[in-house]
């Protein structure tokens, strides 16, 4: 591994550690065990740092995804649920886009990849976006406990697997 790999491993766990607003190019830098100004060579600014990070977010999503075997639109929601709920700190950074060089190409092709497989079963630009905007906010919802009902029912995840089935069975029906 090189300076600029330990850097980014350094910065993904004060992430994991400190969440994206803890993460300063000093901290990484003393995790990594570099010189204060060594992360300058690698990344002009903070935000550079937190792209790259979001960009290795989304290629790992991608690539999570498309391990699947069976690449259905339930198979891909519950594969995308369990990515954004195993990696909590990583996902809240991948869609902050006012953390990051938005326009950067390489986040740009990132994100592109994460959501391909999902076009692909979808086949509709309209079916895609609600499927991922209904998986993101199942994500959320169940991270942050505000999905849940009376005593007694279903644990989070598992409520929010359940209406990823639901929602899948209804639409390809």
């Amino acid at each position: 591994m090189g300076v600029r790999d330990d850097l980014l491993a350094a910065a993904r766990a004060e992430l994991d550690e400190h969440g994206h607003a803890g993460i300063s190019l000093r901290a990484v830098a003393r995790r990594a065990g570099v010189s204060h100004a060594a992360p300058k060579h690698h990344f002009p600014d903070r935000a550079a740092l937190l792209t790259a990070i979001a960009t290795d977010g989304f290629t790992a999503l991608a690539a999570s995804l498309n391990r699947l075997p069976d690449p259905t639109l339930a198979a891909l929601g519950q594969g995308y649920l369990a990515f954004g709920l195993a990696n909590p700190a990583l996902y809240d950074l991948m869609f902050r886009p006012t953390e990051l060089h938005a326009d950067d190409p390489h986040l740009l092709a990132a994100q592109d990849a994460s959501l391909h497989r999902l076009r692909a079963v979808a086949d509709d630009q309209s079916l895609t976006l609600i499927s991922w905007a209904l998986v993101h906010g199942l994500v959320l919802l169940t991270r942050d406990g505000a999905l849940g009902g009376p005593a007694g029912t279903a644990s989070r995840p598992e409520l929010a697997h359940g209406l990823l089935e639901t929602y899948a069975e209804r639409i390809t029906s």
